[in-house]
């Protein structure tokens, strides 16, 4: 089913966890045959999905242009969501002056990322076990860049496409600041149909766009990623960085 042999089960309250390697490669599944992670025990720093590649590389471009008045001080990224930690991992050796806050669910996973797919257990990557919905209504500081990863073993949870979510979302960005969205389109039938996005995909891009329209300092860009059912939506904020930096911008009001 997996191709290749569980090295690694376990289960929590949300389901079953296997990590499952073979000569090559080493990946995270939850329950279904959908990879979550891919790890290449040769090339750790290699990227399996393409999805990541356009997240990751939206992120290094937008950290190389933005001004910061203390040249010294961190890039802050707060990623929500795991799974094995490959962004984070390719984050923390390529990109300079990094802190990043990782939000992740499950225990078990955030404990898999470390013992099986090299997440580096360094100060520059705090991680913490939290109900992503909870921390975005909670925290008091501000980010650079927000990555959102939110995947269960059956898609986007409908909580992460409400309009509550995605303001309190708005409120842990920086200014300039940039956020990125790991959408899904469904599967079509005939292959030459535009990519349909999923119903939460879509309240998603709608909440987005209805913001856009009413705030010049927000711009967005789609992105359908070509080798999966994968959409990433880029979301950036224009405006001038407040004079503290770590405080929440409430210039914006959703």
């Amino acid at each position: 089913m997996y191709n290749g042999f569980t090295i690694f089960s376990t289960e929590d309250e949300f389901g079953p966890i296997k990590v499952v390697e073979n000569r090559a490669t080493r990946k995270l599944y939850f329950d279904s045959p959908v990879e979550q992670s891919c790890f290449y025990l040769n090339a750790p720093m290699t990227l399996n999905f393409e999805y990541q590649q356009k997240i990751i590389d939206l992120l290094l471009k937008f950290a190389d242009q933005v001004p910061f008045s203390e040249p010294q001080r961190p890039f802050r990224v707060l990623m929500l969501g795991l799974g094995g930690g490959s962004m984070a991992h390719h984050l923390y050796h390529t990109l300079p002056n990094l802190q990043m806050t990782v939000v992740e669910l499950r225990q078990a996973v955030i404990d898999c990322a470390y013992r099986f797919f090299q997440l580096p257990d360094e100060p520059e990557i705090e991680t913490l076990q939290v109900d992503a919905l909870a921390f975005v209504a909670d925290n008091e500081f501000a980010y650079d860049a927000v990555i959102v990863d939110l995947f269960d073993s059956h898609g986007i949870p409908a909580e992460f496409s409400e309009a509550d979510f995605q303001r309190n979302l708005l409120k842990q960005l920086n200014a300039p600041g940039l956020l990125l969205f790991n959408l899904w389109n469904k599967q079509n039938e005939n292959s030459q149909n535009k990519p349909t996005p999923t119903k939460e995909s879509g309240q998603v891009l709608n909440h987005w766009q209805t913001l856009v329209c009413r705030h010049k300092s927000l711009k967005q860009t789609r992105y359908n990623i070509s080798s999966s059912d994968n959409l990433i939506l880029a979301v950036e904020q224009t405006e001038q960085a407040c004079s503290n930096p770590f405080k929440r911008n409430s210039k914006l009001t959703p």
